[in-house]
């Protein structure tokens, strides 16, 4: 039980996980406030920027937060890619929150211009096999999380998608990581996308954010995979 997890202080994950952004202190007085609510996990959005920019550093803070996610009893699932409205982020000082639109300022992992490039894929493979690999045997990480919605793209943009989703999975067990695989369905199961995440993961993951009827398609997303 738990939810997904950012410091408040930041606006996105660039700014949570930014060497002089990421704020330990205020992470524990959260996190310990989970631990009283009896929530065991949280999922936690990364950025391949910050791990470009000093990967030491980068895997050193994500330690600092699996160190006192443990103190809580805290097990996070840690995500790597997903869309989001800012295309194309850069480091350094964030947006400003726009008040009432959730996530507004979110940074897209990796950005538009990265994904559409392939000569740039060779680095994200090295950012996921050197992160999951340096974690892979670490009983603290709950689950990873390869891709977050990724059936939420445009059309062309899921071509590529399709291209390159089955070598992150191969780029994840590359490392044999004691932790299971996952990449969460959202919009069913049209299309390959879907089935390649399915396929591909150790546990079957899928999200649902159509509130006013989130149990009638709950139930209907779950009986389509159960009919594989």
């Amino acid at each position: 039980m738990g939810t997904e997890y950012m410091q408040s202080s930041a606006v996105n994950q660039l700014e949570m996980f930014q060497a002089e952004t990421f704020d330990p202190d205020l992470i524990d007085k959260e996190l310990a406030v989970y631990g009283k609510l009896g929530m065991n996990s949280i999922r936690v959005f990364m950025h391949d920027i910050v791990y470009s920019i000093d990967p030491t550093g980068f895997k050193n803070r994500i330690n600092t937060l699996l160190d006192i996610s443990s103190k809580y009893g805290i097990r996070p699932t840690l995500l790597f890619f997903t869309d989001a409205p800012i295309k194309n982020p850069t480091a350094g000082k964030q947006p400003k929150p726009i008040p009432g639109i959730v996530s507004a300022c979110w940074a897209r992992t990796p950005s538009e211009n990265s994904f559409l490039d392939n000569s740039t894929w060779p680095a994200l493979a090295t950012y996921v096999k050197d992160v999951i690999g340096t974690f892979a045997n670490d009983s603290r990480v709950l689950m990873w999380d390869l891709w977050n919605e990724p059936d939420d793209f445009d059309a062309h943009q899921i071509q590529v998608l399709d291209i390159i989703l089955p070598m992150v999975f191969e780029w994840a067990r590359s490392v044999d990581p004691i932790q299971p695989l996952t990449s969460g369905v959202f919009h069913g199961l049209n299309g390959a996308t879907p089935m390649i995440q399915i396929n591909n993961s150790d546990v079957v993951s899928f999200h649902n954010n159509l509130i006013a009827q989130s149990s009638v398609q709950n139930t209907w997303l779950v009986q389509e995979i159960m009919n594989l």
